[in-house]
């Protein structure tokens, strides 16, 4: 009775992890490709500044927590945006791990490779492999194309930007994952996206 007993509860707790570990996986969501939209955020920048009283990042603007990000996602159903705030931002390459990754360094002698990376800094706000993280939803001039793309009305999604170099738009996106079932109560949310979307009455939105 006892070995029936523990093998039952062993299979019910293999089969709640698997279930999480799968629920957790699905979180994921699968995109092309995407990016921060530069024109895009500095053309709405001034009205939502207005309204928000915040700044937007963009290529070129030094990351910050409580920036507005704008992200333009394409997946294989089409292409929206996702509207939100950073959350975190990852700390800055070291020279060694700049140099290691960083086309820019390859046709720079060493001696002068330190000089370049803080011009590349004062100009674009970032060096190549920093990574800055946002929580955002779908853009609501999207919401009549939510049945075709993988992005619904009310949820909550982790964006993962990293600074790339070599593209036109520095801010590319790395990953994105639908946290909202993670966090089922909007105090657990990040600070700065709280603070946000309680403006805005967004969290009241949220379908959890």
């Amino acid at each position: 009775m006892a070995a029936t007993m523990e093998s039952t509860t062993t299979s019910t707790t293999t089969s709640t992890t698997t279930k999480a570990a799968t629920a957790k996986a699905n979180a994921k969501v699968d995109f092309e490709e995407g990016y921060i939209k530069d024109e895009w955020s500095q053309l709405v920048e001034p009205a939502y500044r207005g309204i928000e009283g915040r700044a937007f990042l963009w290529t070129g603007r030094t990351p910050e927590v409580g920036q507005r990000t704008e992200t333009q996602v394409t997946t294989t159903k089409g292409w929206c945006r996702l509207s939100g705030v950073v959350t975190n931002v990852g700390p800055l390459p070291t020279l060694d791990e700049w140099r290691s990754s960083s086309v820019s360094c390859e046709q720079t002698p060493i001696e002068h490779q330190e000089s370049l990376r803080d011009d590349v800094l004062s100009r674009f706000g970032t060096l190549h492999g920093q990574q800055v993280t946002s929580y955002a939803f779908l853009n609501f001039d999207f919401y009549d194309r939510q049945e075709e793309l993988p992005f619904k009305r009310g949820r909550v999604y982790e964006v993962t930007h990293v600074a790339d170099e070599t593209k036109s738009f520095f801010w590319c996106l790395s990953s994105i994952e639908d946290v909202t079932d993670d966090l089922p109560c909007s105090e657990e949310y990040p600070e700065a996206f709280r603070k946000w979307s309680d403006g805005l009455g967004l969290v009241r939105r949220i379908s959890f």
